[in-house]
């Protein structure tokens, strides 16, 4: 071997251990989290006139008190007068629409006018909500628009509609807060108040456990109430007074089949007031009643359901963790 062969090699094994002096080994290690948010969202579906299901009235029940003399129910509409059916949705006043029938029926007693709807629909809950009993074709909404018009001392009428989950996150009724106020086109006396009245009922529609939710009448005195075909109505000055007792902390719960499933009953009616209280009365009680106060006047009410998270409220006291440690002093 050559002289200069070995120099060579001997050159490039020291490069070699120079390197090896100035390295590490390295590692590391890795924590992934991924954290994504749900949904809030809570709404009404199916609006319809009492009662909307062939399977939900009996023979007595009433939609409509209206003091019209008819053949087999005198004095009112029976509830099975809008029915539209076991499985049909989205048709507040039966199928087909049943009011012009029912005008053609009043025009020579009143000149009610009626109307009710989802108000701003969400498109059709579709194939996300396939075990929610509502079919393909169903809207749904967060605001109930309800209209009577020219009503009158004796007349009543009543409306119904399901609340259901349809967010990601179980929900509890808070509260349910009444607001008043003005129509643009007419004046709102006291009276006014004082003689239309409103029924409200929120049920769990599936565990008895549950029961009534919300029995409005319940949180009112006498004086605040008249009855008209058995249903105490809460006059709407007293709405303005009081506060709303929620009676179960009623869970609404998202997913399959809609467990706990609200319903949800309304009414409107204008007091009889035969004895004259807030209006001239009857011709055997005659009070000196101005009527001027009560005719063509008008009044909006607006009934906003609160609900919370199911969990608000809920935060855990005397308990720790070790990761307390890391917290400041």
């Amino acid at each position: 071997m050559s002289k200069k062969l070995i120099l060579c090699v001997v050159l490039a094994l020291s490069l070699i251990l120079v390197g090896t002096g100035y390295a590490y080994w390295t590692d590391t290690l890795n924590v992934t989290t991924k954290a994504t948010t749900g949904d809030f969202d809570v709404t009404f579906v199916d609006l319809g006139a009492y009662a909307q299901y062939d399977n939900e009235y009996d023979p007595g029940n009433w939609s409509i008190i209206d003091g019209i003399e008819r053949e087999t129910t005198n004095w009112y509409v029976g509830a099975d007068f809008f029915e539209r059916g076991t499985n049909t949705y989205n048709d507040v006043f039966g199928k087909p629409d049943r009011r012009d029938e029912y005008y053609d029926e009043a025009k020579d007693f009143n000149s009610v006018e009626m109307d009710a709807e989802l108000q701003n629909p969400g498109t059709p809950l579709g194939q996300d909500y396939p075990d929610y009993p509502y079919g393909k074709a169903h809207n749904y909404g967060d605001t109930i628009s309800i209209e009577l018009n020219k009503l009158y001392p004796g007349y009543a009428q009543a409306f119904r509609s399901d609340i259901i989950n349809i967010g990601s996150i179980a929900a509890k009724l808070s509260k349910v807060d009444f607001k008043l106020s003005k129509i643009a086109e007419f004046d709102v006396t006291k009276a006014t108040k004082d003689l239309i009245g409103v029924a409200l009922l929120v049920q769990d529609e599936n565990d008895v456990t549950y029961g009534e939710i919300v029995k409005l009448a319940e949180n009112f005195d006498a004086n605040d109430i008249f009855t008209l075909g058995g249903v105490d109505f809460v006059r709407l000055s007293a709405l303005e007074t009081k506060n709303v007792d929620i009676a179960n902390n009623f869970i609404l719960v998202p997913g399959e089949g809609g467990e706990h499933r609200a319903d949800l009953f309304i009414g409107i009616a204008v007091d009889p007031d035969a004895k004259g209280e807030y209006t001239t009365g009857s011709t055997e009680v005659m009070s000196n009643k101005d009527d001027t106060k009560t005719q063509n006047k008008g009044i909006k009410l607006d009934i906003t359901f609160g609900w919370d998270q199911f969990n608000e409220g809920n935060s855990p006291e005397n308990i720790t963790n070790i990761l307390e440690l890391q917290n400041k002093n």
